[in-house]
C-alpha cells in the first residue's frame, strides 16, 4: 500500500506498508531500509522503502533497494540516490516527517521497540525541520514497521 504526499517537497516522500510485513512466518526476520536523500529535501523530496520479514538479509537489502529505486511519485533525483542505510533483525524501523509542502523535516530510526524507533525518528525529524516546524514532525500510520519478534 502506498501513501504519496502531493507537492514539490512531499511528492517523493512516500510511506509504504510493505508486502513483506504481512508474511505470517516470524522465522523470516530480516529487514532493510533504503533511502534516496537529496541535499535539498524541501525541493526534491525523499524516497524511502522498507522491507521486513525477508528470509535472508541479502533478500531484504535487495527488496528495499529495488523498492526505493522504483518508487512511484518520488522524484528522479531521490530515486537515483537510493541506497540501503540500515539492516535489522527483530527490530522496528520508523520514519517521521513534516507533512507540509516545501519543508525539510525528515528523520528515520531503527530500534529494539516500536516506541523507541518512533521516538528516535521524531527526534531526527525535529533536528532537520527548522526552529518553527519542529513540532510538526509526525510518524504517520504507515510510518512504522517491525520485524520478527519486535513490537
Amino acid at each position: 500500500m502506498e501513501r504519496i504526499f502531493s507537492g514539490a517537497r512531499l511528492a517523493g516522500a512516500i510511506w509504504l506498508s510493505m508486502a513483506g510485513f504481512v508474511l505470517p512466518n516470524v522465522a523470516n526476520a530480516a529487514g532493510a531500509l533504503a533511502i534516496g536523500l537529496p541535499s535539498d529535501v524541501a525541493a526534491e523530496g525523499i524516497a524511502m522503502f522498507v522491507w521486513v520479514k525477508a528470509p535472508t538479509m541479502a533478500d531484504a537489502r535487495a527488496k528495499a533497494l529495488e523498492g526505493c529505486r522504483n518508487l512511484k511519485g518520488a522524484s528522479d533525483k531521490s530515486r537515483s540516490l537510493c541506497k540501503v542505510v540500515a539492516t535489522f533483525t527483530n527490530q522496528c524501523a520508523a520514519e517521521a516527517l513534516d507533512p507540509q509542502d516545501g519543508t525539510p523535516g525528515f528523520g528515520w530510526a531503527v530500534a529494539d521497540s516500536s516506541t523507541e524507533a518512533r521516538r528516535q525518528a521524531l527526534e531526527n525529524c525535529r533536528a532537520t525541520a527548522g526552529p518553527t516546524r519542529q513540532d510538526a514532525c509526525v510518524v504517520g500510520k504507515d510510518g512504522l514497521w517491525c520485524d520478527g519478534t519486535a513490537r
